[in-house]
């Protein structure tokens, strides 16, 4: 019986599972990154919710943009934007990230908030949006969104993908070969 079909048919099936193996792993990855910036912005909107619910008079609402840069300045890679029905802003902090309007114009109305991920100012930065109320009386709704800055694991997957591709193509290659050895093998 030749061995040609057989070694074919396994290194073919050696290099499908190697390939179906990198991207199960690239997904996985990109899962977990986004299942712990999620966490992290959740945590972010809910230090938020805390601030805008001590807004009860007017001069709570004077103080309110100081307990906000109490609570984020300490972060350099997180971005926020409070701002009212119109789109006028109450608080930034990190205008840069140039939070875009598919972000701000669908807040949502509660958790789990959909995540928005774009590039600003030569950064890569996920985030999401929830509309909020304050106490105070006749307080409109608010949209708060936060956003954190995701280079480092934008550009760690970038390069994991480089390396899975060229390990699948190394793999193939030698995969193949063997196969072709085989296949010329004396009987």
């Amino acid at each position: 019986m030749s061995t040609r079909r057989p070694a074919l048919a396994l290194a073919a099936a050696g290099i499908l599972a190697l390939a179906l193996l990198a991207a199960v792993v690239l997904l996985a990855l990109q899962m977990h990154f986004e299942a712990r910036d999620r966490a992290l912005l959740h945590r972010e909107l809910e230090q938020a919710r805390q601030v805008l619910g001590g807004v009860d008079d007017t001069a709570a609402l004077a103080g309110m943009p100081a307990r906000l840069a109490g609570v984020f300045d300490g972060q350099p890679a997180l971005a926020v934007r409070i701002q009212g029905p119109l789109g006028q802003p109450l608080y930034e902090k990190l205008p840069r990230a140039a939070m875009p309007a598919a972000l701000l114009s669908r807040p949502a109305p509660a958790q789990p908030a959909p995540l928005v991920t774009w590039q600003a100012d030569g950064a890569s930065w996920r985030g999401n949006a929830l509309v909020m109320r304050m106490p105070m009386d006749g307080a409109a709704p608010l949209t708060v969104a936060v956003a954190l800055q995701v280079e480092q694991s934008e550009d760690f997957l970038g390069r994991l993908r480089w390396v899975l591709a060229a390990y699948v193509l190394l793999a193939s290659l030698g995969l193949a070969a063997l196969a072709w050895r085989l296949d010329r093998r004396p009987a």
